[in-house]
């Protein structure tokens, strides 16, 4: 399948486009829409809104007429909607520029920033400085546009400038190279007029040049007026004769179509003269009327009508009524076979003998005029005023013969070989877009709809789902705290808690009591008692039918003694003998006293350790 492309000049008296089908990886131009844009008289609405509106209506009338939708479109912009700022910064980064640039736009312009949308590229100018080129245009045209292709399903592969485009054409064609300081490209065209100044292969400035040309083209020539046969009309309109014989309005139309390049002659040559032009300079002309204006090295003027070269163009022209490309020629290979502007020979034995006879009647022109140098100052007047009977030399690559095969009247008959300087997006494109979602959303609105409907039956369910198995799980914890609540009365059956949670630390708290009670018993068990051993072995001294008596005992580190009463001398010696076994009153010095008493016998025995 075919990859289809659409271009547009958006101008708003004269809309233009082209068709491009790309297959095999080669480009050919498929349809050529020429002409200038109806006007809305039936649509009051339209007519009375605002201008952008207006020019909205018209662009949208155009795609819908020629059903161009569903594919990637690229726009030119005329060079007069858009505003062109070139600033200087005494810094090189590229993130302070950007960051001092807005602040930059706000003193530059009347308007607000806000409202405008731009495009910068920033170049190094010296070791540290920086300049920045801006376009800035109305952000509620690009609006226009993004609306415009949202509904017809296209998308903005590019937007761009008429003169940029034309400036890149020019700086990025490898069989051309820019040998001079300065280049002057200026176009005149049936859609505006502007001048492209080009300083060291850099843009400089934009000059744009309002005129009444377009409106004069869109009120006396239709859709259905071709452009060789527009040209035909014009280059052989004479100077200065009232055309009886013709149709009145078109030589009104003519005749004005002539004033307006008169005046835009003076403000080019006025405008040279600023930039001061010089002869290291080069000039350049485009558009359908560069071929009516010259360049003397001083000035512009309008050549004398009729153009010497109208014959030769009235029969070299041939037009197609419905400008539609049939050959399928590829645009690269076209842009290799168009003649170069350089070449200062004819491409044709026809075009050889008409300049032939061309330089031989400027050669009499030339000899008539040095005969009568010595005339009046009023006749050398009269003898200088162009005339329509004499011929000049004409070039053919840079005269009307160079329209030949032109089919567009606007800016886009200057880019029709170079389609891809429009297509590609670059720096200081106004607008570019990619496959943007809403698109695929017009596009495929009923699967979205179906796969909508799934997923949302799917998330039903699941949410569903989802509720029952907590539904189930509360009713599985409930269950359980009934079971623990029982199973804790049991362990606790004089708690006064109610919940579990209260339940659980009772029991919890009682855990802790009772592991507490049996570490302090098995603690206890493990601990070794001296002095309770030590007892033991005392108290097992007599045995147990004898009557013995402990009123005192004292464990000292200096001495152990004790006092009591024992029932006789006998048990009170055996005490004593016991004593001197045990282990501690060993090789001890053991001290007794006693006496006789009603009880018995009241003794006390000493043993000292020191």
């Amino acid at each position: 399948m075919d990859n289809v492309f659409y271009l547009v000049s958006a101008h708003t008296s004269c809309i233009e486009g082209i068709r491009l089908s790309i297959k095999n990886k080669h480009a050919y131009i498929t349809q050529d829409i020429a002409g200038f844009s109806a006007d809305e008289e039936d649509d009051s609405a339209v007519k009375n809104g605002s201008d952008s509106e207006q020019w909205a209506a018209k662009i949208g009338k155009f795609l819908d007429g020629q059903q161009w939708s569903d594919h990637a479109i690229a726009f030119l912009l005329p060079a007069e909607d858009v505003t062109f700022r070139k600033l200087t910064f005494p810094f090189q980064e590229r993130k302070k520029v950007e960051q001092a640039l807005p602040f930059e736009l706000e003193e530059e312009l009347m308007g607000d920033l806000a409202e405008t949308a731009y495009s910068v590229q920033i170049q190094s100018t010296t070791e540290q400085h920086s300049e920045a080129l801006v376009l800035l245009i109305g952000r509620k045209r690009l609006q226009q546009l993004q609306q415009l292709c949202l509904e017809r399903d296209l998308i903005i592969r590019n937007v761009d400038c008429a003169a940029h485009a034309l400036y890149r054409s020019k700086i990025f064609d490898n069989s051309t190279t820019i040998e001079t300081r300065d280049l002057f490209q200026i176009y005149i065209g049936s859609d505006e007029s502007f001048v492209n100044t080009i300083h060291e292969k850099r843009l400089d400035e934009i000059k744009i040049f309002p005129n009444q040309i377009p409106v004069i083209l869109q009120k006396h020539f239709s859709t259905e007026n071709l452009l060789a046969a527009f040209l035909q009309s014009f280059a052989k309109h004479p100077d200065g004769v009232d055309n009886a014989d013709g149709d009145s309005l078109q030589n009104e139309a003519f005749m004005q179509l002539k004033e307006e390049l008169r005046w835009l002659c003076a403000q080019l040559t006025l405008y040279l003269r600023i930039k001061n032009f010089s002869s290291e300079s080069q000039i350049e002309v485009y558009g359908i009327f560069g071929p009516m204006i010259k360049w003397d090295g001083l000035k512009f003027s309008i050549r004398p009508f009729p153009l010497p070269e109208a014959e030769a163009f009235s029969e070299r022209s041939v037009e197609d009524p419905d400008f539609i490309g049939t050959s399928e020629e590829s645009v690269k290979d076209r842009i290799l076979t168009i003649p170069q502007t350089d070449v200062k020979a004819p491409d044709t034995l026809e075009d050889l003998m008409v300049e032939a006879k061309q330089r031989e009647r400027s050669d009499e022109k030339t000899q008539t005029f040095d005969d009568q140098i010595t005339t009046t100052p009023s006749d050398e007047k009269e003898k200088n005023q162009p005339s329509s009977g004499v011929l000049e030399s004409i070039n053919p690559q840079t005269s009307l013969l160079s329209l030949i095969e032109r089919k567009h009247w606007g800016v886009l008959g200057e880019l029709r070989k170079k389609t891809e300087i429009i297509l590609e997006s670059h720096r200081l494109s106004l607008y570019y877009e990619n496959t943007p979602w809403r698109r695929i959303l017009r596009r495929n609105g009923v699967a979205f709809a179906v796969a909508a409907s799934l997923i949302i039956f799917i998330l039903s369910g699941f949410g569903w789902n989802t509720i029952t198995q907590l539904d189930l799980l509360y009713q599985e914890i409930v269950r359980g705290e009934h079971l623990v609540q029982t199973e804790l009365r049991q362990v606790l059956p004089n708690t006064s808690a109610s919940g579990v949670n209260a339940m659980l630390m009772e029991l919890e708290e009682k855990i802790e009591l009772r592991k507490a009670y049996i570490k302090n018993s098995k603690s206890f068990e493990k601990r070794d008692y001296h002095n309770l051993s030590f007892l033991k072995n005392i108290s097992a001294l007599l045995s147990e039918d004898t009557p013995f008596q402990v009123d005192s005992l004292e464990y000292a580190p200096e001495r152990f003694s004790i006092s009591g009463t024992i029932d006789s001398y006998d048990s009170l010696q055996i005490l004593k003998n016991n004593l001197q076994e045990i282990k501690e009153f060993k090789g001890r010095r053991i001290v007794e006293s006693n006496r006789k008493s009603p009880d018995g016998i009241i003794f006390r025995i000493s043993v000292d350790f020191k």
